[in-house]
Order: structure tokens, then sequence, then C-alpha cells
């Protein structure tokens, strides 16, 4: 076999067969630390990372029963040279902030002459930039002509570039392969229910992705994929991972009335979490029923407490529901709430960081994500930008949690830096962070069949205990307000365990939030000063 490497990733000669029998390495690189890795919370738990690679265990289930697969995840361990040795063909994917670990996969693996694919939202997004890279691009969702792309690789037909455009029927995508994971790794499992969002908001990219109609597996393929986890002893959280679980609110009903079934059926081993737009409110029936198949929370993507940025970004089912009086009936009804917010819209005024602070306190929202809007490649918004000349040159983007926008924003620079940093230093500012996780809990009214994500042994639960108390009720800056909430959890809730366990979890991702928010504040900081010491170096214009 001819090595890789010694052929330009520009060759008109076809790529040499890879034969029947491919031994496929599928990596994840490592995702950069952010406010959602949940890092500095991970050094007090057991496990290394929040949830696996769910992408790539699903293509690795569409992979020929031939061929034998080996999956990294770097999060979890390291990807070596003997792994890349071991391998014919190398198999990655990723998101745009996995785009430098990505990049240095691909070139480790043509270092050792491996074949290269990639495929995902990042290569999907920038083909061109990908093909530069890796050998084969995929482009899409490759559930309904994986077969053929693999075929190729076996015969040395395979293209250069895979433009899927398709979208394939999930209810024939099939379970995932969750057994190629170190499950003990992870603090939660993920499953896909539906890919796709009616809505169009202008800054989304999921829409390009995977379009407006969203497409549903069937009850029985979830509960199959359940059952999968089970069979492998997986009994604590699964992330429903659907970027609105709700886009098809009449099939997530059904759904949940056969999780409902599945969990009685099997003693109610997992707890749910997912993701949901705001209207998801105006639905009580299914947020009766999710909460019935025992979902504790749910990611509202809620961005902004201002009316005119939510219409110019065209996010109206928003303004369909007062968002205050959403977030109350969701607490009420048994959800927990926690949301994303965006800074940086052209209708953003200079006040907007004291309303986003002023509503993330309102609501009672401890887990707040606050971004800076960013215009991905080929949403509307990118193309709006393109248009009007604002976009900036390319700049690394770590979801929001330090950079600004890629382009120019009405408001100044200067001013949305030192805005975004004002904002993450209010909100998580340890008395204001455990504050709010305390009115959460209070207003977070738990039905009876709510059930908590099954705890270590009583060794695990004593080490965790322990690690928590010394990181953070000694060694921290914020020790007063760990145990003042400490205190208040354990005289409430020692007999209600849904609520020991979701406060409990708050609490311990204190050590995540609030060093890591000091970190970010001390970034973007730097940041304001290098754009403001640019701003004074401009000369001024003769004349003005």
């Amino acid at each position: 076999m001819i090595p890789t490497a010694a052929l330009p990733l520009d060759a008109a000669t076809p790529y040499p067969p890879l034969g029947k029998k491919i031994k496929a390495l599928f990596v994840w690189p490592k995702i950069p630390n952010s406010f959602w890795a949940f890092t500095g919370m991970l050094e007090l738990l057991p496990e290394k990372v929040v949830m696996p690679p769910l992408g790539l265990i699903t293509v690795a289930a569409l992979c020929p029963p031939e061929w034998t697969l080996r999956l990294v995840d770097e999060a979890v361990e390291d990807l070596t040279d003997d792994d890349l040795r071991w391998a014919d063909l190398v198999m990655v994917g990723g998101m745009e902030v996995q785009k430098t670990g990505l990049q240095n996969v691909l070139a480790r693996a043509r270092s050792f002459g491996r074949r290269t694919i990639v495929g995902g939202p990042y290569a999907s997004s920038e083909p061109a930039r990908m093909l530069k890279l890796a050998d084969h691009v995929v482009v899409g969702e490759p559930d309904e002509v994986f077969g053929e792309i693999a075929a190729e690789l076996e015969a040395g037909t395979a293209k250069r570039h895979y433009e899927i455009i398709d979208k394939p029927d999930v209810t024939h995508t099939p379970v995932p392969r969750f057994d190629l994971l170190k499950l003990n790794s992870y603090a939660s499992m993920s499953i896909q229910f539906s890919r796709g969002c009616p809505f169009q908001c202008e800054f989304c990219d999921i829409i390009i992705l995977y379009g407006r109609k969203p497409r549903t597996k069937l009850p029985q393929q979830v509960t199959a994929e359940l059952d999968a986890l089970l069979k492998l002893g997986w009994m604590k959280q699964v992330f429903i991972v659907d970027d609105n679980f709700i886009g098809n609110h009449a099939r997530a009903l059904e759904l949940c009335v056969e999780l409902e079934k599945w969990q009685k059926a099997h003693g109610f081993p997992v707890m749910f979490y997912t993701e949901a737009s705001m209207d998801l409110a105006k639905k009580t029936a299914l947020v009766d029923a999710m909460v019935r198949a025992n979902f504790f929370y749910v990611f509202l993507g809620i961005e902004s407490p201002s009316t005119e940025s939510l219409q110019e970004t065209r996010k109206f089912q928003n303004l369909a529901v007062d968002p205050v009086s959403c977030i109350d009936l969701l607490h009420e009804k048994g959800l927990w709430v926690t949301g994303g917010f965006i800074v940086g819209f052209d209708s953003d005024t200079d006040d907007i960081f004291d309303r986003q602070i002023e509503f993330i306190e309102r609501t009672a929202i401890p887990w707040a994500l606050l971004n800076s809007l960013h215009a991905m490649p080929r949403t509307a918004l990118y193309e709006r930008m393109q248009k009007e000349g604002r976009l900036l040159e390319e700049s690394e983007h770590h979801s929001g949690d330090t950079n600004p926008p890629n382009f120019r924003t009405k408001l100044a620079p200067a001013v949305m830096l030192r805005g975004q940093a004002k904002t993450l230093a209010a909100i998580y500012e340890p008395k204001a962070f455990f504050a709010r996780a305390w009115r959460s809990m209070e207003s977070w009214k738990i039905k009876k069949n709510q059930r908590a994500a099954r705890q270590p042994n009583a060794a695990g639960i004593a080490a965790i205990v322990a690690r928590s108390i010394w990181h953070q009720g000694v060694k921290s800056s914020y020790k007063r307000y760990y145990w003042n909430y400490l205190f208040k959890i354990l005289t409430h809730y020692v007999f209600n365990s849904p609520k020991l366990w979701m406060a409990a979890t708050i609490m311990i991702s204190g050590h995540h939030f609030i060093p890591y928010s000091r970190e970010v504040v001390a970034s973007i900081e730097r940041a304001a000063v290098r754009v403001e010491s640019a701003q004074e170096l401009v000369p001024v214009p003769v004349g003005k």
C-alpha cells in the first residue's frame, strides 16, 4: 500500500484501495476549556468529561461489520503514535471550537501516512479549509450514503469531497456504538431524538446544517438506545442532544409518553435533560409528560431581554411568551432552567449588560451562558455581515468566553468587551452565584415521580464530599458563601434526594464557574486594554 502522506492532497490519481477489513480509528479532538466544559467541577468528580462524541459513535454504527473500530476521545485519553500506526483510516469529526485540535489530529495522521476522512459541523461549514488538511471531506449527514462511501474507500474509488444535500430519514439510523466508549469517564451520556429546527434565528447554523423541518426518530428507536446503554451498565444522566427537543412538539410528546413507560418498566434508571425553545412553556401537556418521564432540567436559548434584539435576529418564538413567566412556569411544573444569553446585536445599546444581569438575577438562573454574537459561515447573519462589509479577519473563537464578535458591532469594541467582563463578573461573583442557586432551588417544584441520577457508592460520595470541602470549603476565596449554602441544603433537603442531588451539583459547579469566570474576565479586560490602546493610536484626520 502507498502511504497516504506520499500523495498530495490535490492528487489527480486515485487513492489506493484500503481493502475490505479496514482498521478505522475514530478521533474526537479535545474541546478547549469553556463555561460549559465544567472543567473545575470535574476535578471534584470521578468522571473526566461531561459527555461523549455522539456523532462519531453514530457514524461508527454505519461502518461495515468487517471493519475493526477503535475510538479515542482526547478529553479522556491521549492519542498515541501506536494508535495511529494501528489504523488504516483515521476518521475525525468536530465543531468550530475544536478546529485547532482537529487540524492537529489530521496533521499527525498524515505524518504517519494514514488515510484521513473528516466530517461533522465544522467540515460541513468550511469544506474548502478541510480539503487542505484531509484526504476526504464529508459535508452533510452521511446516514443513508455512508455504505457507499465505505465501499469506495475499500475499492480505491473514494472521492476527495462528498457533498450530501438530502436530509436522511433518521428512522433508519442505527443504535450508536456506545460500546466503543470508556463509559466510566463520562458524567452523562448522549442520545439524539431529532435533527433540525423550525425557527429562523439569523445567527443559527443548525437550520443550515440540519434544515428547518425537524426529523425525528421513532420512540422505539430511542428506547432501543436506552436499552443498549442499560445493558452496558449506564444508570446516570442522559442528555437528549437535540438543538430544539420540541421542534416537533407532537412527536416529542409521543416520545415522552413512551419514555415514562420505559422508566416504569426498568425502575427509573436514568434522568434526562435537554435543550428547547422558550415556547416550551406554552406546551403544558408536553412539560408534564417530560417531568413524568424524569426530565430534571432544560437549557433554553433565552438570548436577550431586549425585544428589539430578538426581533432583529428573528427569534420570534421568544417574543411569543413573557420570558420571566415562562421560567416561573417551568420551575413550578418541575423543570429546572438553565439558559444561554447573547450580546452584540445591532439593536443592543450600552445598557444591555445591566439588563442581562438584572434578568439573570430576577429569574435565578445559576448556570447562565453569556456569549458574544458570532457570525457562523453560511448563516443569514454571516451573509448580512459580508454584504455590509462588516466581517473581520478570522480570529480564534472559543464559545464566546473571551472573544468579541467576528464582525464590526454597532457598540464600540471596547464597550462590548468591558460590558461582557462586567456581566460575567457580576453573575459569577460568589455571593450572587450561591444566592441564585438557592433561589432556583426554592422555586423549582419537583414532582413525586422525579428521581435523581444514580449516585456513586458510599465511598465514592465520601470522596466527592471530601474534595469539595477541601477545595471549596477550605482553600477557596468564597468559602463563607459555600458553607452558608451547604448548611441550607442540608437542613432543607437532606431527605429530598432530587433536590439534594441538584443542589449539590450546583454547589460543586461553583468550583468551575467562579474561578473560570475570573480567568475569562481578566482575559477580556486585557483585550479591552489592547483595543483602547489601538484606538488611541489612530490618527485624527486633518480638519476634524
